[in-house]
């Protein structure tokens, strides 16, 4: 019997073959996305799971007064922590940098983390090479990543004991890292015994014990049972009572953020990799969801009409007796063969593009067919085709005999109003993520075109080169290709210091948090920051130069240039400003008084996500004075592979033992906003998919609708109507349906982006054209689907259809 079900059910799927082939089609391709995001997310929450003690290891993040949490905590705050707290068993330290690396003939400059010897025993990666527990035990241990270990050696096997030259000083190879096949919230580089971060990284010696110098990021591990709540409060106290007084900040907040959760569910800056956005994750859970249920809809839309040309085979049947019961199993079975067969297609789409996707979102998606994968599929597919076959099977086998066999069914008002409804629903989702997809893209062209306050158009960056910057200076401006060049502490596109407050000098009382930048000579000049009033800083003016005198903080000298939002908080405009005198210093920092010389525009140091920060710029005499770090260069026009290779040629001449790199203002730009970037263009793949489903779904339908009505067409075109008036007759039938739908959903698509437009500082006013563009859209959408068919039977031969009459 059940076979005798799926030969009829097969048998009915072929001779309805268009109708067949959008069912499976429209479903096939709801079902890939449904998967395909769903891995995205399963992937996105997978971050950090790996690790044994994953629970128990929570990451310290700062929180000085009201600023937003940072990952960088002061060097000495872990074993602070272990020794005093008996909830905390142990703490590990992970420290940033760049070195030069010398192998062979070679110099390289490489990104690398300083840790302590216990971090595989938080972390426990698997090995190619070498003892985890023992790796980092060494001052002279060196532990490589796979990819680097190839890259040095070109081998990631037998290395243990061979040695690189970092920094001038050799060290040895005690373990290579194999290339993680989960997600982790680690960097994946070179690796270096902790204690060296000192020697490497510290120009003072003192930071290493300061309680406000911020370098490190620090991982606890908590006793099972540990209360994690007061915990933070207890080690929050701690830390208060010892930095309360060192700096101008006033109050100090340390958050246990779960290793888990670090990903997407915490915003904290300075961390060890970018964060993902757990509200995107989220939302694109929804997007799912509401593309797997709009070709759901087309499915059920499309089965529901199809029953109903099988009226008289239901009667006929009814009459030769078959029960209620086998009606509806034949129904069911069509359903669930027609879904089984669009979820093995959905598999081949979803094999087919997960190369692309994994492009898209800078992923490493893996497409695994499994035991629990196929029951998943079955279960989807069995649930859909049950439900998309259970009007149509219910409603049809309740019918009497007689009715059926008069086309009675044909008519009746339950179905038609369920395939508007449905249509409605259609084009209401596709309308939201339209809405949602204008907005969005709106929003962020907006923040990545708005003014930046800089021009970083042919400018490069140079991580260090203060022993050589002057001479090195020299000799590019010599280059007729080289517009500026000059040294900083950070650039654009960089985090700045927010450790200062500054007061009017006539109101010491009122402290302004400000973040500060020492500079060099032609800062400005080579980022095209727009000095609004004032005179830059300049060799004319021995006193320029910012120099704090400990001894006698009055007599400190320099001038500074402060920016235009720091004027306005300070009460003065820009010309105003120029002349006063600031007071800065605090806490153990005596107070000392500067002028300021000018004003210049207001610039976004990071994203524009945050707002623009009040700023100082103070002159550092020589580079090493100020710890500068940034060497930067503008070129006039395009520069080059040969241009690029004389500046490597004249940097190498000065320092041969420092590896020459750079990057690209605009590309550290893109950076900022390469998240934002990806997911934009995933809601974009995924809006035109769900339009696309909808427009499968409707052109079904209105296939369907009009062959049901092509004797009546026959009849008006013999009766004289035209060709325009059929097809509008044909088409304008859903355009009320499909208005209906805009209407109801914009409300709601007008208070998701309302809220999610006010999550930014820098935002674009309410878009209300997206919400016209998409009405107009979903009709045009609409008008070109139904009109392929509308045309085409509008200009049919009408004896054709009436020969039988």
């Amino acid at each position: 019997m059940v076979k005798l079900f799926f030969i009829v059910a097969w048998r009915n799927l072929c001779r309805e073959k268009l109708i067949t082939a959008i069912q499976l089609a429209g479903l096939a391709i709801g079902i890939a996305c449904f998967i395909l995001i769903r891995q995205y997310v399963a992937h996105e929450q997978s971050y950090n799971l790996s690790f044994s003690q994953a629970e128990n290891i929570y990451r310290l993040d700062l929180i000085r007064d009201q600023n937003r949490p940072q990952a960088l905590t002061p060097l000495r705050l872990g074993d602070e922590l272990t020794q005093n707290f008996d909830d905390i068993l142990a703490s590990t330290r992970i420290s940033r940098s760049r070195v030069t690396v010398k192998h062979q003939q070679g110099v390289y400059s490489q990104r690398v983390q300083f840790v302590d010897s216990n971090y595989f025993e938080f972390f426990d990666f698997d090995f190619i090479e070498g003892d985890p527990l023992t790796a980092m035990s060494g001052p002279s241990s060196l532990v490589l990543p796979e990819e680097a270990a190839i890259k040095y050696f070109a081998s990631d096997t037998g290395i243990i004991g061979k040695t690189l030259t970092v920094n001038g000083v050799e060290f040895q190879v005690t373990g290579v890292v194999k290339k993680p096949a989960f997600a982790h919230t680690m960097a994946e580089t070179m690796l270096l015994p902790g204690e060296r971060f000192n020697e490497f990284a510290l120009a003072n010696p003192d930071w290493a014990d300061s309680w406000t110098f911020n370098a490190t990021v620090t991982f606890v591990k908590l006793a099972r049972g540990a209360q994690a709540a007061s915990l933070q409060a207890n080690i929050s106290d701690y830390y208060q009572q010892r930095a309360a007084g060192l700096s101008s900040y006033k109050s100090y907040w340390l958050n246990l953020e779960g290793l888990t959760k670090l990903h997407l569910y915490t915003d904290t800056s300075r961390t060890l990799i970018p964060q993902g956005s757990g509200v995107m994750v989220t939302a694109f859970s929804i997007i799912a969801v509401m593309i797997l249920l709009l070709a759901c809809v087309n499915f059920t839309n499309l089965a529901t009409a199809a029953a109903m040309r099988r009226g008289k085979d239901v009667g006929v049947r009814k009459s030769l007796g078959a029960s209620k019961l086998q009606l509806v199993v034949q129904y069911l079975s069509e359903a669930v063969l027609q879904t089984t067969l669009a979820g093995l297609l959905a598999l081949v789409l979803v094999w087919g593009a997960l190369p692309y996707f994994n492009q898209l979102m800078d992923v490493n998606l893996s497409f695994e067919f499994s035991a629990v994968l196929l029951v998943e599929l079955l279960l989807l597919t069995s649930i859909v085709g049950v439900v998309a076959g259970l009007y149509p099977a219910f409603y049809l086998s309740s019918l009497s005999p007689a009715l059926v066999l008069k086309g009675v069914v044909n008519s009746s008002p339950v179905g038609v109003m369920l395939r508007q409804g449905l249509i409605v629903f259609q084009f209401a989702i596709a309308a939201l993520l339209l809405v949602a997809s204008l907005g969005v893209n709106w929003q962020m062209s907006y923040i990545q075109n708005m003014p930046q306050g800089y021009d970083r158009e042919g400018v490069i960056v140079i991580n260090g080169g203060a022993d050589i910057y002057n001479t090195f200076k020299n000799q590019l401006l010599r280059n007729p290709d080289v517009a500026a060049v000059t040294m900083s502490h950070t650039v654009p596109t960089k985090a700045t210091r927010t450790s200062n407050v500054v007061r009017r000098a006539d109101n010491v009382n009122d402290e302004i948090q400000v973040g500060s930048n020492p500079v060099s000579y032609d800062f400005f000049t080579t980022y095209g920051i727009q000095i609004l009033a004032g005179r830059d800083f300049s060799r004319d003016f021995s006193n320029d130069a910012y120099r704090e005198n400990e001894r006698d903080w009055k007599s400190s000298t320099g001038s500074i240039i402060i920016n235009e939002t720091l004027a306005t908080a300070l009460g003065w405009g820009a010309e105003q400003a120029v002349g006063k005198m600031l007071t800065l210093g605090g806490g153990d920092d005596g107070l000392h008084n500067h002028q300021v010389i000018a004003v210049v525009e207001d610039s976004h140091y990071i994203s524009v996500k945050t707002a623009v920060p009040a700023m100082i710029y103070v002159l550092s005499g020589e580079p090493q004075e100020l710890s500068l770090r940034w060497l930067s260069v503008r070129f006039k026009g395009a520069a080059d592979a040969s241009l690029l290779g004389e500046l490597e040629q004249t940097w190498l001449s000065l320092s041969p033992d420092q590896a020459f790199t750079y990057d690209w203002i605009t590309a550290e730009f893109s950076s900022l906003y390469r998240n934002e970037s990806r997911q934009s263009q995933l809601l974009n793949v995924f809006t035109l998919i769900a339009v696309v489903v909808t427009a499968i779904g409707l052109f079904g339908l209105a296939a369907f609708n009009t062959r049901r009505r092509v004797k009546e067409i026959a009849i008006r075109k013999i009766l004289g109507a035209g060709t325009a008036q059929l097809c509008f007759m044909l088409v304008n039938q859903f355009s009320v349906l499909v208005v209906l739908a805009n209407v109801l959903v914009l409300p709601l698509a007008y208070w998701l982006l309302r809220d999610w437009l006010n999550g930014f500082i820098y935002r674009i006013d309410m878009p209300y054209s997206a919400f016209v563009l998409s009405t107009l859209f979903s009709l045009l959408v609409a008008y070109v689907t139904v009109m392929v068919i509308a045309y085409r039977a509008a200009n049919a031969t009408p004896v054709d259809a009436l020969q039988y009459e």
